[in-house]
């Protein structure tokens, strides 16, 4: 089910039903088969499900093409049920499928649905991420964090550029980018968190690791830039400030509850409506 509601009074505008097509695979507690975040270039909506049906629909419902990548490539085989969502890129949208059966990336025309290309990753492969695309001085790069490490291609043609970093086995977080430097953290049990700068080739381990932290990332969550600073909140309920330039820790506050969801930053509406600015 994909639905859409004005943002103004919360009414709904419209609905549009898929028949799920194909097994239904055992998803976590925290998460089901329309895990994906839909997402929109302001003219089409794209929307993925753990089955592995896509679907574009127009601004106001309906369908202008559909796949099912679980019958037509592989089945959609992942512990834990399928996460990663769509990315736009130009003309351009981007699916990563790194499931036991078969690992890839498959970028389609958006307005079509039609293949442009696709990379074959290895099998057994997971990832639970979404496709993060970076501009460097040599041009776009596409960075997938998956269980093998963290690897780079061209977001045009779908060619391999960099790599860094081991094994982890359940990455989640997405990575963020400010200052020509991605942010990114490995996920699971308080795994490595690092930054790099892109724009390498091949093993960069040595070459373009801006710094890197063994251990303390948050699991679920990913980081958000803001001022210099990167927050992570971590799914023991632990808020972490970090210096972005180092990787120091300036500080960490434990509290109530424990989170899944990313943190965000929102500037102030303005300086007047500041307490005392």
């Amino acid at each position: 089910l994909v639905e859409a509601f004005n943002r103004t009074d919360g009414r709904r505008l419209w609905e549009y039903r898929i028949d799920a097509v194909g097994p239904l695979e055992t998803v976590h507690d925290k998460a089901n088969l329309a895990a994906p975040s839909p997402v929109t270039d302001g003219q089409l909506v794209y929307a993925w499900f753990g089955t592995g049906q896509v679907v574009a629909l127009d601004m106001s419902g309906k369908l202008v093409w559909q796949r099912h990548l679980g019958q037509e490539i592989s089945p959609f085989n992942i512990n834990w049920g399928h996460s990663s969502s769509p990315t736009l890129f130009q003309d351009t949208l981007i699916l990563l499928c790194d499931h036991a059966p078969a690992s890839y990336l498959l970028a389609v025309d958006k307005k079509s649905g039609k293949d442009k290309w696709k990379t074959d990753r290895g099998k057994g492969r997971q990832s639970y991420t979404t496709p993060f695309v970076v501009q460097a001085s040599s041009g776009p790069e596409l960075v997938v964090n998956s269980s093998e490490r963290v690897d780079a291609y061209d977001p045009r043609n779908g060619a391999f550029l960099w790599h860094v970093g081991g094994t982890n086995q359940f990455p989640i977080p997405a990575p963020t980018f400010s200052n020509g430097v991605i942010y990114m953290t490995r996920g699971y049990r308080s795994g490595p968190y690092m930054a790099v700068r892109p724009g390498g080739r091949g093993d960069v381990s040595s070459t373009h690791v801006v710094w890197q932290v063994a251990t303390g990332a948050p699991y679920i969550s990913s980081l958000v830039y803001d001022g210099g600073l990167l927050y992570m909140a971590s799914d023991v309920g632990a808020i972490s400030v970090i210096e972005a330039e180092t990787g120091k820790r300036l500080w960490q506050e434990r509290v109530n509850g424990l989170f899944s969801a990313s943190p965000v930053a929102s500037p102030p509406a303005s300086a007047a409506a500041v307490p005392g600015g």
